[in-house]
């Protein structure tokens, strides 16, 4: 095969539509000049349909007024539709009706009649470059939504106003809603649906959505409930899809299973250390009857502080360290008194709620007044081994604070109650 047999293989391929044969003959001599290979010309729109279908020309060169009842603009949407070749008008008609009427088709280029070959050569090399580069793009988002329809993850395109321009079939297998309600409304419409509540959205635009930019490392949890009410957890990731105006991609994990497991594994730790401690306390109650000898009684406390310290400090040191505020009490430097005690609050409802007891604090006007509403397993009115055992626990745990101050115990025998001055 010779260097010209290469050229011609590689020439691209005209479809001239034309009504007037001198002018249409004039085109094509001077496009094949070009290097062009112009494999027809055609008088009327429905014959340029026809030649398009048996010789599959790369472009059309058509003249926007033909004769015939199908006009270039007509024939121009058929083959735009049906065979994704692009076309160029040809026109000595330049007034704005008419030119109007043309971009709806959305043509790759205009040639205003009499024009030059320099003209010609340009418009049909800019309308095979924006045609290839156009085709690329619509490859390139036909796989992505093959992708993202296939994707076992929740994927949700949003605009720079938050209006959902894509979800994909994800959505619906997991919240049993249409995703149809959904497209080109604001992401607002998902908590009108009662797919996500009013706290959860509030964290889904002001983690995600309101504060990004190009992507967010850290994944955000949020709560959603499907159609017949069931909880589901999402890990969401966002990333930015830009394409002429930037779009924000959420990528919704399903880590409803994980987190269930979790909670199931937690309540098992909780109810393990409830029984451990439960049965440590329990353990301990001979030391505080009344026929102990009151000289020993002292040492005996001091001794069952000793061991409710080396079972419990370990888990208030980790509430500490989580609320931030474990270096301080270690290194005597407490910043806020206020905000160590409410932590240590926390930690202590959290320990005597593990065994069932329901407690109260109020604030006084010197003080913080800490109560005892309910024990399972006694009367706290008529019980004064339990209040015992339960100042020892006060005292000692509030040393942890490195706080300056003092726990008493009020003389209400008809309630256990105790005071925190601080």
């Amino acid at each position: 095969m010779n260097s010209a047999e290469v050229w011609v293989d590689l020439a691209i391929k005209l479809l001239i539509v034309e009504d007037e044969s001198i002018v249409a003959l004039d085109i094509k001599h001077r496009a094949e000049l070009l290097g062009y290979e112009v494999v027809g010309i055609a008088s009327s729109g429905e014959e340029a349909l026809k030649l398009i279908k048996e010789k599959k020309p790369d472009l059309v060169l058509m003249d926007i007024v033909l004769k015939g009842e199908m006009d270039g603009i007509e024939a121009a949407e058929v083959i735009k539709r049906d065979y994704n070749i692009p076309v160029v008008y040809l026109t000595a008609h330049s007034d704005k009706e008419t030119l109007d009427r043309a971009k709806q088709t959305e043509p790759f280029g205009y040639l205003i009649k009499p024009f030059e070959d320099r003209e010609l050569h340009s418009a049909i090399e800019v309308a095979i470059y924006k045609h290839m580069i156009e085709s690329k793009l619509r490859i390139s988002e036909e796989r992505y939504r093959k992708l993202v329809e296939s994707s076992p993850d929740l994927i949700m395109l949003l605009d720079r106003t938050g209006k959902i321009v894509l979800l994909n079939n994800a959505f619906e297998r997991v919240t049993g809603f249409p995703r149809k309600k959904c497209y080109k409304r604001h992401v607002k419409i998902l908590k009108e649906m009662g797919v996500i509540n009013k706290g959860e959205f509030k964290k889904f635009m002001e983690e995600l959505v309101k504060p990004f930019k190009d992507r967010l490392d850290n994944p955000v949890q949020v709560k959603i409930k499907d159609k017949k009410g069931r909880k589901h957890y999402l890990e969401l990731y966002a990333s930015t899809i830009k394409n002429g105006e930037n779009f924000i991609q959420l990528i919704g994990h399903d880590i409803t299973a994980k987190v269930e497991s979790d909670k199931r594994k937690l309540k098992l730790i909780r109810e393990k250390t409830r029984r451990e401690v439960y049965g440590f306390l329990l353990s301990a109650i001979p030391v505080f009857t009344s026929i102990v000898p009151p000289q020993l009684r002292n040492t005996i406390i001091k001794n069952f502080g000793d061991k409710f310290e080396e079972n419990l400090k370990a888990s208030f040191n980790e509430h500490m360290k989580r609320k931030g505020l474990l270096h301080q009490i270690r290194t005597k430097k407490i910043e806020n008194p206020k905000e160590v005690f409410k932590a240590y609050i926390s930690w202590l409802e959290s320990f005597l709620k593990n065994l069932g007891i329901k407690t109260r604090i109020r604030k006084g006007a010197d003080h913080y007044k800490f109560e005892f509403i309910t024990i399972p397993w006694g009367d706290v009115k008529i019980n004064p081994m339990f209040s015992l055992m339960f100042r020892t626990i006060l005292l000692r745990s509030f040393t942890w604070t490195r706080l300056k101050g003092n726990v008493i115990q009020t003389p209400k025998r008809e309630k256990l109650e105790f005071e925190f001055h601080i």
